[in-house]
């Protein structure tokens, strides 16, 4: 018998949905390993991504409040005397404006600007976007490079920004297979970008320490003290015995375990398991 070669046809219609969708209402991203599919069945599902082992870890951007794109036009031309036909899409960049300047979040932007991502969008009615796969009922990511820009300080016009700009790796493909999913829980509570820390000695005596974010050396002592000590001590912290929190020095006092010097923050997943969001060990 011979071999046939066959030409696949797609469906067509053109009809409109009972519930059709709010593309404004984005309001997170979340990024991942290319070629990582999120977990984000659930609310625990989703924040433990957020704060999982590298490398499998997804990096929550909670806080978006504008996105505009810019590109993907349809490029036609035309042979001959014949007339202008579809010839592809132009590159699409989209720009999505964070809630404020973070001088840190721009420089970890500018470090992996070239590095390919599998992004998730998120919106306030509890939707997550992605792209369609046949058989599955499980979005994938949409392929992506990032890069920032906006300003670092307030103008005469305008308040200092970050902006994420998302380089569509396949725009044509990310407009044929764009897919949306509603998760029945409050999914930007969920959403995490996680800040390193570090636990730091207060005087040359003593056992005295605060939480100390890396990059601009904020005490976050205050927010985060009282989770890290008490019952939770152990599940947050190595090389000690027993620690608590005292609100009116606000430090967290430690009880090093024999040989020990120093307490170590465990990693983001233990903390995650453990009720404390949002950091990671410098």
């Amino acid at each position: 018998m011979s071999r046939l070669r066959t030409c696949k046809s797609d469906s067509f219609f053109t009809g409109q949905s009972v519930c059709e969708i709010d593309y404004s209402r984005i309001r997170g991203m979340v990024l991942v390993d290319h070629g990582t599919t999120l977990n984000y069945e659930s609310l625990s599902d989703l924040r433990a991504a957020c704060h999982a082992d590298l490398p499998n870890r997804a990096y929550g951007f909670p806080a978006i409040i504008n996105w505009e794109p810019s590109g993907g036009e349809a490029q036609v031309s035309q042979v001959g005397y014949g007339p202008n036909t579809y010839n592809g899409m132009s590159p699409r960049t989209d720009a999505f404006t964070l809630d404020a300047f973070r001088h840190y979040l721009r420089a970890q932007i500018l470090n992996n600007a070239n590095k390919v991502f599998d992004m998730y969008l998120f919106d306030d009615k509890n939707q997550v976007y992605g792209l369609n796969v046949s058989g599955s009922d499980t979005l994938a990511g949409i392929p992506v490079t990032i890069y920032p820009s906006g300003n670092d300080h307030a103008g005469a016009s305008d308040k200092a920004s970050l902006v994420v700009n998302v380089v569509y790796q396949d725009v044509e493909d990310y407009m044929k297979r764009l897919d949306v999913v509603p998760l029945d829980y409050e999914v930007l509570t969920a959403i995490y970008g996680l800040m390193p820390v570090e636990l730091v000695k207060q005087g040359s005596t003593g056992s005295n320490y605060k939480v100390v974010e890396k990059y601009g050396a904020a005490d976050a002592t205050a927010k985060y003290g009282a989770l890290l000590a008490g019952t939770n001590a152990s599940s947050c912290m190595d090389d000690i015995t027993a620690a608590t929190y005292d609100a009116q020095d606000n430090v967290i006092s430690v009880t090093l375990a024999s040989g020990k010097t120093a307490p170590v923050l465990k990693k983001a997943s233990s903390l995650c398991t453990a009720g404390v969001y949002g950091i990671q060990p410098a």
